[in-house]
């Protein structure tokens, strides 16, 4: 986002701010406005000490006035007309013999506006802050509050406790003496008194016992609650993981957790020691009615099935498996190809690191589902947790590999499942479990954690396929467990969809889908407009072929991320791309803009993900036009970035005179305004150089025969031709079309205007670098990263 945009989203305060700046007239807003691009991509801090670059820059001034100028007299607008004409009137008598003066006053404007974004973010960072410290919800408060008060609690009594200890020793001294005087002289008229007094302390003791097994009754009654707080957040940390691993931008920290979970295991060891001491302090002093012999050995074991519950609870898989290379995506793995995966004991013991071994396995109870797969899992041997530093008690397991069991039937083929009543490669679900032992204080418990359903392949054709399946099955079971969930697959809300969609976008670039796009994919998956209950079935997602095409739903919208992912992301980032936008619904958006205006859309016939431009050209006779360009893949787009190809478009029309119809960025952004900040700078070359090379640049020509009909093709074969610019050192890359009429268009009944794929041999040409290499071993690029 460039600087004044950032500047016009500002409210309140700030905007009074960026008010106050521009009411000292030394720049006028409509000229910040329309010259936004152009002013931000000046050196005007060189400049204020160049006089030879701020000559240049009044004069480039001077010209994108003129430009502007021109364009608002054209469009009738008066009012900006005359502020850029006095503007430049102004400039012209003050500045243009001192333009040094006028390159320090626009890098001043800047500085201020900066400032002013500065502040107004810091103080959106402390806002967020707040917010995001008042969105803890009333149950982390309730476990916050649980687990310190629960510590409180049990060292409280802890101390009553040891007072108990020491008043049981003086009663015992008491006692004891009181014995060996009766049996020394029983006749001794003081021997009633003593007892009396032994008697009353027997009294207190046998009263401060009960309050103690009351109040460990109590603390078990709250740590039984604590301990229902927390399992219930350890199942939606999972949910949240599970969300996080199809792209949801969800919290998936555990450090606060880890805080819970160990003071509350040390509550529950403190708690058990304490039941350990009143059954000795029994063994020591018992008598008739004696509330220690009873009661610790029932507290004993509910505190003991409490204790080893949450044991078994916090160790968890923290880091699913996933392939390092090539597909960054998570629960995925593709047979002989190296993973990695993450376990974590949430109980931060330092005295446990290096204690506690962990082995595994993968598919311990495997499924009982005909033709299901078996693997070996290949990797380091067991390994013990280790303390790492922001993560507590943890182990990553890395260079894992599986290799697949061969039982003389052809396993493994991608399309596998279809006909004889087993799962397909990509719908079978498997599950790597870990082992380890826990021993402390006496406590010894064997403790598992498994790894969510993840899908093998065997090679990257299916990945893509694979990933829906994944993403499927964390969107909708309910048992994260279940690797048979395919089998019989539920039917989905459209509006858990809608949500998967928008993340898989806002999880590899900043901008996830809006409802208009979501409405066209929509009525993809629904037929018709959705609403809260439409419903999507798993075939229709990605199994069965949309109409008139050969590919599934799914296969497109991959193949359209994939795309904007490597090649069209900072313009998505920027709201630029329409991308997912019906026929009908493009025509309604341009049919009444200006001449001109254009659009930038996904191709809806094409399986590896494609991307035109749609413009509104007028005719003389009042009616229109919308013309689109054959889309761009990622062949075309990995030589040119696509904001190069809408600056350097060139359509032929009468007298193949070339000119850019792609003038406004819809509703009505000048294309320059729009993708300014992304064009690539001209080299600057000596004339020495020229003389041994010419200059030359690629751009975009196609032919329009001014008698096109509305379902009119062109195609053509690309030639390099001398420019005719001004300084007739350029050379442009003319693509001579010819006219082809009635050529089929799957997608659309529209006019587009085609350019063939183009390869230019660096060797013939010293003056252009080999352009990035193409995979064509039909592997999926690797875009996205999940975490």
């Amino acid at each position: 986002m460039s600087q004044w945009e950032a500047i016009l989203k500002l409210t309140g305060v700030y905007q009074e701010q960026v008010f106050a700046v521009y009411s000292q007239e030394i720049l006028p807003v409509e000229v910040r406005q329309y010259l936004a691009t152009w002013i931000e991509s000046q050196d005007w801090k060189l400049a204020a000490r160049n006089r030879s670059l701020a000559s240049v820059l009044c004069q480039n001034l001077f010209e994108h006035l003129d430009m502007q100028y021109s364009r608002f007299i054209e469009e009738r607008q008066v009012l900006p007309a005359n502020s850029v004409r006095n503007f430049k009137l102004k400039v012209q008598s003050q500045y243009q013999e001192e333009p040094q003066l006028l390159a320090e006053l626009i890098l001043n404007l800047l500085v201020k506006e900066k400032q002013i974004l500065l502040e107004f973010q810091n103080t959106q960072s402390q806002l967020e802050q707040q917010i995001q410290e008042s969105m803890e919800t009333a149950q982390q408060r309730e476990v916050e509050q649980r687990v310190n008060d629960a510590k409180e609690r049990v060292m409280s009594l802890y101390q009553e406790v040891k007072f108990l200890e020491e008043q049981q020793e003086i009663f015992n001294f008491k006692f004891n003496t009181y014995r060996m005087q009766t049996a020394a002289n029983s006749t001794d008229p003081g021997l009633k008194k003593r007892f009396a007094e032994i008697q009353l302390q027997m009294n207190e003791l046998d009263k401060k016992r009960r309050e103690i097994l009351d109040q460990v009754k109590q603390l078990l009654g709250l740590c039984e609650t604590l301990l229902g707080f927390l399992l219930e957040e350890l199942n939606e940390w999972i949910q949240r993981q599970r969300l996080s691993c199809i792209g949801a931008g969800t919290n998936t920290s555990l450090n606060q957790l880890e805080i819970w979970v160990t003071k509350t295991v040390e509550v529950f060891f403190q708690l058990r020691r304490i039941l350990c001491i009143l059954s000795e302090l029994s063994g020591q002093l018992t008598y008739m009615g004696d509330p220690f012999k009873v009661d610790p050995p029932e507290l004993q074991k509910k505190l003991g099935e409490m204790l080893l519950g949450l044991l078994q609870r916090s160790f968890i898989v923290n880091k699913q498996p996933i392939m390092v290379y090539p597909c960054k995506r998570p629960l995925v793995l593709k047979t002989s190809t190296q993973f990695s995966v993450g376990v974590r004991f949430l109980v931060n013991f330092q005295e446990l690191t290096q204690k506690m071994k962990v082995s595994y396995k993968i598919d311990k109870s495997p499924p009982d589902i005909k033709g299901y797969r078996r693997f070996n899992l290949l990797g380091p041997q067991d390994k013990s947790l280790e303390y790492v530093s922001g993560e507590g008690l943890a182990l990553e397991l890395k260079h894992l590999t599986l290799k697949e069991q061969r039982a003389g039937g052809g396993g493994g083929k991608g399309n596998r499942g279809a006909n004889d009543g087993s799962l397909s490669v990509v719908e079978e679900l498997h599950c790597i479990t870990f082992q380890t032992q826990f021993k402390h204080e006496g406590v010894t418990l064997n403790i598992e954690a498994t790894t969510l359903p993840f899908v093998v392949i065997s090679n990257l054709a299916q990945f893509v396929r694979a990933w829906a399946s994944v993403l499927w099955f964390n969107l909708l079971s309910t048992n994260p467990m279940d690797v048979t969930f395919f089998v019989k697959p539920p039917a989905a809300k459209w509006i858990l969809i809608a949500d998967a969609l928008s993340w898989q976008f806002s999880c590899c670039t900043r901008r996830g889908l809006n409802k208009d796009q979501l409405q066209m994919l929509g009525k993809k998956l629904c037929g018709s407009v959705p609403n809260e209950n439409s419903i999507v079935t798993w075939s229709k997602f990605s199994k069965d072929t949309m109409p008139r095409v050969s590919f599934t739903f799914w296969e497109w919208f991959d193949a359209i991320l994939a795309l904007v992912k490597l090649h069209l992301e900072d313009i998505w980032n920027d709201g630029y791309v329409m991308g997912f936008v019906s026929r009908s619904t493009e025509e309604a958006l341009l049919k009444t803009m200006q001449q001109g205006t254009f659009l930038l859309r996904f191709s809806e016939s094409m399986s590896d993900g494609g991307i035109t431009c749609s413009w509104v050209d007028h005719e003389p006779n009042g009616t229109y036009l919308i013309r689109s360009v054959e889309p761009f893949t990622k062949k075309e787009l990995s030589h040119i970035p696509l904001y190069e190809i809408i600056r350097n478009y060139q359509l032929l029309a009468e007298e193949n005179i070339p000119e850019n119809p792609l003038k406004y960025l819809y509703p009505n952004i000048p294309k320059d305004e729009a993708f300014g900040k992304y064009y690539q700078e001209q080299s600057e070359v000596n004339l020495q150089e020229y003389q041994k090379y010419m200059k030359r640049r690629l751009i975009m020509v196609s032919e329009r025969n001014m008698d096109d009909s509305a379902s009119s093709v062109a195609s053509g074969t690309p030639q390099y031709l001398p420019d005719t610019s001004q300084n007739g050192l350029d050379m442009f890359f003319h693509h001579q079309s010819q006219y082809s009429q009635n050529a089929a268009i799957l997608d659309d009944d529209i006019s587009r205007l085609s350019m063939n794929n183009f390869f230019i041999d660096p060797a013939n040409d010293p003056m252009l670098s080999p352009p990035p290499p193409i995979s064509n071993d039909g592997s999926l690029d690797s875009f996205t990263t999940f975490h």
